[in-house]
């Protein structure tokens, strides 16, 4: 089996320092999932067109892992770039799996990513607004990074902070989620202690105007391997 799931399930166990981590996705059912995930993909258009002209510049890639896949927007888009692609979706809520495997015939399961053991390397990995959430962002980081072969795309929705020495971390009981500013200092930082040299990532802000009409900034992480 490509990916070994640990036993501790992800809405009873303490695993995330709060047993509730996690409440806001595996709340949500059917249509309300779907719904929810339909609106957030719609609020984000300029980073999703962003990743788009990203995906166009890439070349060979058979082999796709999606970490936070949600309902499966992205399937489709990179059968439409690659036909030939064997994408996999992982995602934290086994609602959310469970439309994926309703609406499209790839390989989904539901998990902790961080607490997988992955067998095999993708030559693409990506993952949306998923770092702003996670428990342990530098263990996220880095697992992306040692499960892709040649690229990796990663965004972070909450701002670009090039001035934060460290991650800062904020739980919300409420959701049952982390809230994250992810220091571009400190996973510079952590880059370097894993291997990678200065010129196998770029991280990047992206200007994005939001329908408040305010305007703001995200952090993308584009990875290739030499």
């Amino acid at each position: 089996m490509m990916f070994k799931i640990i036993k501790n399930k992800i809405k009873n166990t303490g695993i995330f320092g709060h047993s509730s981590y996690g409440k806001t996705w595996q709340e949500k059912e059917g249509n309300e999932q779907n719904d929810w995930y339909d609106q957030m993909h719609e609020s984000h258009k300029i980073q999703h067109q962003d990743f788009i002209q990203y995906l166009k510049t890439r070349k060979n890639l058979e082999t796709a892992l999606e970490v936070g896949c949600g309902t499966g927007v992205y399937p489709i888009k990179l059968k439409e770039l690659f036909a030939n692609i064997k994408y996999t979706g992982t995602d934290i809520s086994e609602t959310a799996i469970k439309q994926c495997k309703k609406n499209s015939p790839f390989e989904f399961f539901a998990g902790d990513f961080i607490k997988l053991n992955i067998s095999k390397k993708f030559d693409f990995v990506f993952s949306h607004a998923v770092v702003d959430h996670v428990y342990d962002m530098d263990e996220f980081v880095t697992k992306i990074v040692n499960s892709t072969k040649k690229y990796a795309y990663i965004t972070a929705y909450r701002g670009f902070f090039p001035d934060l020495k460290k991650h800062k971390m904020n739980w919300n009981s409420e959701d049952g989620s982390y809230y994250n500013d992810f220091s571009i200092i400190q996973i510079k930082k952590k880059f370097k202690e894993i291997g990678l040299n200065e010129n196998e990532f770029n991280i990047r802000s992206l200007k994005v105007d939001n329908k408040n009409e305010s305007v703001d900034y995200q952090t993308v992480i584009e990875i290739e391997k030499i």
